[in-house]
């Protein structure tokens, strides 16, 4: 192997090269080994012990040192594994002339060979050095001497695509030669990860993730305690008239003041190089004073002005005042929610580092694709508008699709066009949101650590090598499969964060040709592991089948056997999760037994699936589903500061106009097809306000003595229905009646018997309200409107 076939793979954006020598170091030879690994004893020390009250430094560098033991202990272990030969660990300094090629780790490295190249704030400059006299792999700490170890072993082909046995891919080297060279580099980003796999120790210290994380948790307001707030009521923030028991005035200098001596106090008693200034989560904040601070700026998801400025307004005094005694100390905070853009008019101060994380923004598309989804577009803005504003960006990607996580996600299109985007904006903290589901969004995941580490490679030939080394014989096809469900969520031209619409995007057709897809990957698979690393895909695609089923079946009015079919397919993904815990899948986590995928299922699907099979076994369908309906939106105009506006009202609107009698003429509406179709399909994503829903039902003579009922299938938010021009109550299971129903993705069932005409066109209305911020990009009616009669 030569240097000039190594420095394409080489992962980092800084390098140095030493004159070569004709001949390469051989650390085996045909099996046997030809060196040793010399690492200190204190490297390879027990671990210590680590109390709760054990200071940040002293705890950091206790976890750096045990990070490089392991790794030390898996070099000797993968070298054994692809050559055969047992390479001894000495903890001792190797004689300088003696036999074999001593590898030398850590500060054993640097007597011998001299500093670490490479100088950063964040002590990530790594050194490897392969020379006559032996091999050195140090770095600036402990935890960059482990990044030298994993270069050499990444430049050997050595790679571990998802956590567990299934994920490593080991080449076959009974004689190992690494070339004479001296290499020195610094990775990308300043932090690196995936939350789940960072729990698999040895995943995370292979594909090299960890470094300086920018804090941003939710803890503003937890800086203050109650007694202040008792003392000082002028500090609440006026919520809907009333103070509020945890938000903060964040224009008044005094709370800002409180919070910096808080965090100066901490700092004090133990000091961290970060904290955190997020607010906590939720989107309503003071009404008052505060909107003083605000800058002309709109924010279209959230329905109202941008709070930016005034935020920024209380995060620069509280750095100012925090780092006239810590002057290093990075202070994060998330752009999220109405203060996601960046500001208008304030600057930040050089300590304030913004986590962008844009939970309201679609999440299949990339931010080129403006002519497909402007939601997405919309992130670009934000992320230059950062970069502009901040000198240093960390970015909180939402790695799963949201409120369905279950579905095949690749997210290859959206990370080769997003990252070199967000590397170009100064993000060098790679802090993205993610579950365990590898199985979901392994090629996209994949991609996102490499670039994370070295943003100058290039993305496509990241993903060829991928699909090669990982599935082998298998690459063409699962590349074709992965590529459909890849073109499904790029493609369409919608907004992309429910399930509701899912029957557009992932139509038979799609469905049909990944099925093709995978089963000619099982059949192309060349080996044991290239076939199990298919399967989990399989049955993955198996179970989002059984999924689609189940949206498919309620559509067309298959209903009796939906509350069945919602039981397998939960059984099935608890025993997928269980199957595969180890390799991170089926998005199984500590707090629930159901997986994340169960829980969003229960919250969004199981409700609808197990009531629409009540109403069948106990009732009788009349007609075919409702799902064609001719539709007109009364648009919330918004109010600054917040939310929707308090004084809209859609449905008094809606029935001064008349829309909801008989004899209306909507001749001119459009029609939506609400098995298939969310507001966002209508070019309402962001929208707040009602819309009115039409249709005109025949109904056959009623059965005397027997109810008839309109069951809606599921709903966002609040709907009134009118029959014929009647309002219809919703009477709930305690017998209480209501205006109108409230909930989301809940099904609801109207005792329509009074106001229907029998053997007669009857005029249906339902007036669907959405108020408040949706991320998911729906509104009013989530799925078809069934007419029962009591058998």
């Amino acid at each position: 192997m030569t240097n000039s076939q190594i420095l394409p793979l080489f992962a980092t954006c800084i390098f140095v090269t030493m004159t070569q020598t004709p001949a390469d170091i051989m650390l085996t030879d045909h099996a046997q080994a030809r060196s040793g690994i010399y690492a200190p004893p204190r490297v390879m020390a027990a671990d210590r012990p680590i109390p709760a009250d054990t200071a940040y430094r002293t705890k950091e560098e206790e976890m750096q040192r045990r990070c490089l033991r392991e790794s030390v202990y898996d070099l000797a272990a993968t070298l054994e594994k692809i050559s055969g030969a047992k390479i001894q660990i000495h903890q001792r300094m190797p004689e300088k002339g003696g036999s074999g090629v001593p590898i030398l780790i850590g500060e054993y490295a640097k007597e011998w060979f001299g500093d670490p190249k490479q100088k950063t704030p964040y002590k990530q400059g790594w050194r490897m050095t392969v020379g006559g006299e032996g091999v050195g792999l140090q770095g600036e700490s402990d935890e960059s001497s482990s990044y030298a170890i994993y270069e050499i072993l990444d430049r050997l082909g050595c790679r571990w695509f998802m956590p567990g046995e299934m994920g490593e891919v080991l080449p076959a080297l009974p004689t190992i030669q690494l070339p004479v060279g001296d290499f020195s580099g610094v990775p990308t980003t300043a932090y690196r990860s995936v939350w789940p796999a960072y729990a698999d120790e040895s995943f995370r210290r292979r594909n090299r993730m960890g470094g300086f994380i920018i804090k941003a948790e939710h803890a503003l307001e937890g800086y203050l305690t109650e007694e202040q707030r008792q003392h000082h009521p002028e500090w609440r923030a006026i919520i809907e008239g009333k103070p509020h028991k945890t938000r903060l005035k964040w224009s008044n200098p005094a709370v800002a003041e409180a919070i910096a001596d808080a965090i100066i106090a901490k700092l004090d008693k133990n000091y961290v190089p970060s904290v955190s200034l997020s607010p906590d989560d939720g989107a309503t904040f003071d009404e008052t004073e505060d909107r003083a601070l605000d800058a002309d700026d709109w924010d279209g998801p959230m329905n109202q002005v941008s709070i930016t400025d005034r935020y920024i307004v209380l995060c620069n005094r509280i750095a100012e005042r925090v780092t006239k005694k810590y002057p290093n100390v990075l202070f994060g905070f998330l752009a999220y929610v109405q203060y996601a853009r960046p500001p208008v008019r304030e600057k930040l101060h050089p300590n304030l580092v913004p986590v962008i994380a844009p939970i309201n923004y679609c999440r299949a598309h990339a931010a080129t694709d403006a002519d497909l989804c402007p939601s997405r577009a919309e992130i670009r803005k934000i992320v230059e508008g950062w970069g502009k504003a901040a000198k240093q960006v960390a970015y909180y990607n939402y790695m799963f699709h949201l409120a369905e996580v279950t579905v095949p996600y690749p997210m290859m299109h959206q990370m080769r066009e997003e990252l070199p985007i967000l590397y170009q904006n100064n993000v060098v903290f790679w802090q993205p949101e993610t579950l365990p589901n590898f199985e979901e969004v392994l090629p996209g995941m994949w991609l996102s650590l490499r670039m994370a580490w070295n943003s100058h490679g290039n993305p496509q030939k990241v993903l060829e090598e991928f699909f090669a080394t990982f599935y082998g014989a298998a690459a063409g096809p699962m590349w074709k499969y992965w590529g459909i469900f890849d073109a499904a969520w790029t493609q369409s031209p919608e907004h992309a964060g429910s399930l509701w619409s899912y029957n557009r995007r992932f139509n038979p057709e799609v469905l049909r040709a990944a099925r093709q897809a995978m089963d000619e990957a099982l059949q192309a698979a060349g080996t044991t592991m290239e076939f199990q690393r298919v399967a989990i895909q399989d049955r993955a695609l198996r179970q989002f089948e059984r999924f689609m089923r189940m949206r498919t079946d309620l559509n067309e009015g298959r209903l009796a056997t939906l509350n069945l079919q919602s039981i397998e397919w939960m059984g099935t993904q608890i025993g997928l999760a269980n199957e595969y815990t180890k390799n991170f899948a089926f998005s199984k986590v500590y707090w629930t037994p159901y997986t994340v995928g169960g829980e969003y299922f229960r919250m969004f699907v199981e409700q609808t699936y197990h009531d629409a099979a009540r109403m069948a076994k106990e009732s009788m369908v009349i007609g075919a589903p409702l799902r064609q309906w001719k539709f007109s939106f009364l648009r919330d105009p918004g109010l600054p500061p917040g939310g929707a506006n308090r004084s809209f009202d859609g449905i008094k609107l809606g029935e001064a106009n008349g829309w909801q009698k008989a004899d209306f003429n909507d001749a001119s509406w459009k029609v939506t097809d609400v098995g298939m179709e969310t507001w966002s399909d209508l070019g309402l994503t962001d929208a707040f306000g009602t819309m009115w829903y039409r249709q005109t039902v025949r109904v056959p003579i009623r059965v005397p003595g027997k109810k008839i009922f309109l069951w809606i299938s599921a709903l966002d938010e609040k709907a009134s229905v009118f029959v014929n021009g009647h309002p219809i109550p919703f009477i709930n299971a305690k017998g209480e009646k209501a205006e109108f129903a409230l909930g989301y993705a809940t099904p609801f069932t109207f005792d329509i018997t009074e106001a229907v005409k029998p053997d007669a066109d009857n005029q249906i209305t339902i007036a669907g309200t959405r108020a408040f911020i949706n991320e998911l990009g729906t509104g009013g009616l989530l799925g078809p409107v069934y007419l029962f009669q009591e058998k």
